[in-house]
């Protein structure tokens, strides 16, 4: 879906979810568009009151082009806690039942309208900038890896394009030098860690495999950058 398409479907889904809500007698106070985290070409969005939160779908074969799926009363938890992301925020609501929800870009607005309007208690989990960045969020090893490689390819990308010619040869060199050291260093600590990691306390293989492994990778993807 074109980025005009999107932005044609939350017109009409703004428009007749302030509609909706005057049919209702219901003061919308916050809307936004939701997150389900499964593979759908399907548009939903949540709309907040002072009694509840209501689910809604976009809906090409309704008239009003909406459709409501679900609606939770405040008075349905009694704490959340609430996981902010860069582009997204996950609410977990405790009660019964328990409800899990991710909010697109409004986030904090939701969380200070619960605050305000609701008795629920509300805990934020504690999360640094840089676990907030796609790759470290899950604080899975390999997708950490995997989001090293990228984000330290894409930077050497970029210096590629501001750097002068005779930089670009040396960096070239550099980068050559990294790869065999860090190919060095992979075989060496399979055998024997504790020789190349001699600052790391809980010295193992796995941590030679995946601190190597990207010095090796990043540094061979940049000899063909500066190729």
């Amino acid at each position: 879906m074109s980025k005009k398409q999107k932005q044609t479907i939350h017109g009409v889904m703004k428009k007749s979810l302030r509609k909706e809500y005057f049919y209702l007698k219901r003061d919308l106070l916050l809307f936004s568009r939701i997150d389900f985290g499964k593979l759908s070409t399907d548009i939903y969005y949540a709309t907040f009151d002072k009694d509840g939160i209501s689910i809604y779908q976009y809906s090409k074969s309704s008239e009003s082009r909406i459709k409501l799926l679900h609606r939770h009363p405040w008075s349905t938890w009694k704490q959340v806690t609430v996981d902010h992301y860069l582009t997204k925020s996950e609410f977990v609501f405790k009660g019964d039942p328990n409800w899990i929800i991710s909010i697109v870009q409004k986030g904090k607005a939701a969380q200070a309208m619960i605050e305000q309007y609701t008795s629920i208690e509300v805990e934020e989990s504690p999360r640094p900038v840089w676990r907030k960045i796609p790759g470290y969020r899950s604080f899975s090893k390999w997708n950490m890896l995997i989001g090293s490689i990228f984000y330290s390819c894409l930077f050497l990308f970029l210096i590629k394009l501001v750097v002068p010619y005779l930089i670009e040869k040396a960096l070239f060199s550099i980068s050559i030098a990294f790869m065999l050291i860090g190919g060095l260093c992979f075989v060496i600590g399979l055998i024997d860690p504790t020789i190349v990691l001699p600052k790391v306390q809980t010295k193992t293989r796995e941590k030679v495999f995946f601190y190597y492994g990207y010095l090796t990778i990043v540094a061979f993807i940049s000899v063909f950058l500066y190729w």
